[in-house]
């Protein structure tokens, strides 16, 4: 009878163990499909508003595209063309040129704004936070800053002939329209706001330990806050990085790629090949080339300056 009674309990206790295997694996099946139903919307989006168009941008690269009738297959002829095209390294010197007058002014000033900005009264940062934190449409702003520009109404001569200064050209000079481009996103100080974020939250111990050590306010700079900020520093880098090298809303209000073609960016011949020329196929594979191009620059970029603080 015990043996029997000995048996009987091992079996429901086998029993109930399969159970809560059972029920187990009941509850992982449920939650890896109600994960996959949570994600499939997000999943959905990104497909088709991010991956798809980058996908047939490859398609339509290899095509002769048209409006009213079916494409036609030329392989790498696009890219022949985009080649030959004697606008295209016009377009890449000014987009370079670009680029770099707006990382050395609207990136690199910024981190040390923002850094001598946290050295000033609490109600100042709050004030300077408060500012940044008004919505500014892109395009209004673009807009002002145009008619700021203008040579016989604007703004800035206004405020050159107040001083005794000559009216200069601004946007109709060659060698001041690039810059003038630029000049809009060091005012607006776009990644202030995240620079004082990033510093905020630095642990004091480390300025305190620091002055221990007899540190000043330059070598504190160099020893606690860059070094703390460089994670930052290199997120906010590639994104200056590839939004300077699509720029297209300011040369295009502004200037429209004048004068001549000294303000005609890459994208914005892009613009011209597709909805002026309607060459499709032939804006797509400038646009793929600049993609490649981009990326390039991304990898050399995360090869040599490293996000981590340990490297």
């Amino acid at each position: 009878m015990e043996d029997e009674a000995g048996n009987d309990l091992q079996g429901a206790l086998i029993r109930h163990g399969r159970e809560n295997l059972a029920d187990r694996a009941s509850k992982l099946k449920y939650r890896h499909v109600s994960a996959w139903l949570f994600t499939a919307p997000a999943l959905l989006i990104q497909f088709f508003f991010g991956w798809f168009p980058v996908l047939f941008a490859f398609v339509v690269s290899l095509q002769r595209y048209f409006f009213v009738k079916l494409p036609e297959y030329v392989g790498l002829q696009n890219f022949q063309d985009v080649a030959a095209d004697p606008l295209i390294l016009a377009a890449f010197r000014n987009t370079v040129y670009y680029a770099l007058l707006a990382i050395g002014l609207t990136f690199i000033v910024p981190i040390f704004v923002s850094i001598l900005l946290m050295e000033m009264s609490r109600r100042t940062i709050r004030w300077m936070m408060i500012l940044w934190f008004i919505p500014v449409a892109s395009t209004a702003g673009i807009v002002i800053w145009k008619y700021m520009y203008h040579p016989r109404l604007g703004l800035l001569n206004g405020l050159l002939a107040s001083v005794h200064l000559p009216a200069l050209k601004w946007l109709d000079d060659p060698n001041l329209a690039m810059f003038c481009l630029v000049l809009p996103g060091l005012i607006l100080f776009g990644p202030g706001l995240i620079y004082i974020a990033a510093i905020q939250s630095i642990p004091e111990e480390l300025y305190e330990a620091a002055d221990l050590e007899g540190a000043g306010f330059f070598k504190k700079i160099g020893l606690v806050t860059l070094p703390r900020l460089r994670p930052v520093i290199a997120m906010m880098l590639i994104f200056s990085v590839i939004g300077s090298l699509q720029v297209f809303e300011l040369p295009f209000i502004m200037t429209g790629g004048g004068p001549g073609y000294v303000t005609t960016t890459v994208v914005m011949h892009v613009y011209d090949l597709a909805f002026r020329a309607y060459e499709l196929g032939k804006a797509t594979a400038l646009a793929v080339a600049l993609f490649f191009f981009i990326m390039v620059l991304i990898a050399v970029q995360r090869r040599f300056f490293k996000e981590n603080l340990d490297e």
